[in-house]
């Protein structure tokens, strides 16, 4: 596992990152894309243009960038800096929710297999006898 320094490093390239590929209107999107830390979870902030379909690519490159096993998640703020959503929780690269997921799908494979070895078997246990 990384630590808290290199994760605080990363985090600042990602808003670094977002921030040279933001709209460059007023600046004011620029100055608001920021993270900070609330009980060991990354927040990505940005105020939320998208109505206008012009926010930066915060959470995109937080989603490439985040080393697997830290907890982030984006929150979108409107001018007067009040929270107008906050994301859920994702870990690394992959949702809580995806992770759960492929585990669901790895396990019903996993058993349906285990099935049709158990056919086959049965199968030929009755040819041989």
């Amino acid at each position: 596992m990384l630590e808290t320094k290199e994760i605080r490093a990363i985090a600042q390239k990602i808003v670094d990152i977002s921030k040279s590929s933001a709209r460059r209107d007023t600046g004011f999107l620029k100055r608001s894309i920021s993270y900070t830390i609330e009980k060991n979870v990354y927040i990505f902030v940005e105020t939320f243009y998208g109505q206008f379909g012009t926010n930066s690519q915060l959470e995109k490159n937080a989603k490439r960038m985040m080393p697997s096993g830290v907890k982030w998640r984006m929150r979108y703020t409107d001018i007067n800096k009040s929270v107008l959503q906050d994301g859920s929780i994702q870990i690394g690269r992959n949702s809580l929710g995806k992770i759960f997921h492929n585990l669901r799908q790895s396990t019903t494979a996993v058993t349906n297999l285990i099935n049709r070895i158990r056919r086959s078997g049965e199968k030929t246990n009755k040819a041989t006898n």
